[in-house]
């Protein structure tokens, strides 16, 4: 698509399986607003298997090797997704020095987290993000709480410009004939959404297992798919230590392959987590969500943030699976207060871009 009148050429930076396919997103939606977009980035760990569809960058190097190529020199904005804070405070004064140093301005710096957060998770993503010009943040109440943080700080220590962005990082419907209007057909499909260090607690990962186990084996038309929500090893357990062979699981129960979580969360009936971001997805996708409340309200649990969803349940109340597709729908004022209910989220980006540059 040729460029429209006024058109930037933003560049994307990513350094890991989630924030490529985030800016994979974004540059697709960027592109279809007439902006010149490039995605780059190191090449994907071959050695590690990904929850995601394959999203290799365009440009594949490093954001260290990147300062000094002419794709930073010539981009109007660029976009930092990286997943260790450090490195992108690092980028960015790097940035900034060498532009000095070429007696050019610095192309504006945005970026933001790639979840929808309250509490503490969202003053440690403010915290990680400091030093940028833009600060994307999901929903109303992100911005809300950040503004009541930063609007006392000293004039010397100014906080980013916030923009309310929505969900721009997931994707905004599934695919074309997933769509179901909330009423999910047999054969039905549970998805359970699985954490790397989440329950926290020794044992606690167990004990999940065991209850999926059991909701499969009281419910055998149900397929059960549990589904890790981030990267691991090739051949790496999600539960340490875990020897299949002293385990007995129901032939309807399986561990989901790489790359198959969006096509699960489209295709499945109901979803079940303790605290995954994509559980967001399953919600604004229609599908019954259960957030699982055994775990309790805390930040170390990832549970602090769901707080008002209105799909937080124990898991005790579940006998047979059927029960899932009878819980309430998720909270939809809570749900567009997070980021749903906006939807120019990337044209609010485009206008900020913009005016920053001006």
């Amino acid at each position: 698509m040729p460029s429209s009148e006024g058109a930037m050429t933003i560049l994307l930076i990513s350094d890991n399986d989630r924030s490529a396919l985030a800016c994979n997103l974004l540059a697709a939606q960027l592109t279809k607003r007439g902006q010149t977009c490039v995605t780059a980035g190191v090449s994907l760990d071959q050695k590690r298997d990904s929850p995601f569809p394959l999203s290799q960058p365009q440009v594949r190097l490093s954001p260290e090797v990147l300062l000094a190529s002419s794709s930073v020199e010539t981009a109007s904005a660029i976009g930092v997704f990286l997943k260790q804070p450090r490195k992108l405070r690092d980028f960015i004064e790097s940035h900034r020095n060498l532009a000095t140093q070429r007696r050019q301005p610095a192309a504006p710096v945005f970026s933001g987290p790639l979840q929808a957060s309250l509490g503490d998770a969202l003053m440690q993503q403010l915290y990680d993000h400091l030093g940028c010009d833009l600060l994307l943040l999901p929903g109303e109440r992100q911005h809300k709480a950040v503004t009541a943080i930063t609007q006392h700080w000293p004039s010397e220590s100014p906080p980013p410009r916030l923009l309310t962005a929505g969900l721009w990082f997931m994707p905004e419907r599934p695919p074309m004939g997933s769509l179901n209007g909330g009423r999910a057909t047999p054969p039905h499909l549970l998805l359970a959404l699985v954490q790397d260090t989440i329950p926290s607690a020794a044992g606690c990962k167990s004990q999940l297992l065991r209850q999926l186990v059991q909701w499969a084996e009281a419910s055998p038309d149900w397929s059960v798919v549990i589904q890790r929500d981030y990267s691991w090893d090739r051949g790496q357990h999600w539960i340490p230590r875990f020897k299949p062979e002293e385990w007995s699981l129901p032939n309807n129960l399986v561990f989901a392959a790489a790359g198959q979580l969006l096509s699960h969360l489209a295709s499945c009936s109901a979803c079940v987590t303790v605290s995954s971001p994509w559980a967001m997805t399953a919600m604004t996708w229609g599908r019954k969500t259960m957030m699982v409340g055994d775990y309790g309200i805390h930040t170390k649990e990832g549970t602090t943030s769901w707080f008002g969803c209105g799909s937080m349940h124990r898991m005790q109340t579940i006998q047979q699976l059927d029960q899932l597709l009878e819980l309430p729908d998720s909270n939809q004022l809570w749900l567009e207060s997070m980021g749903w209910g906006i939807h120019d989220g990337v044209d609010r980006l485009i206008k900020a871009l913009k005016e920053l540059k001006a």
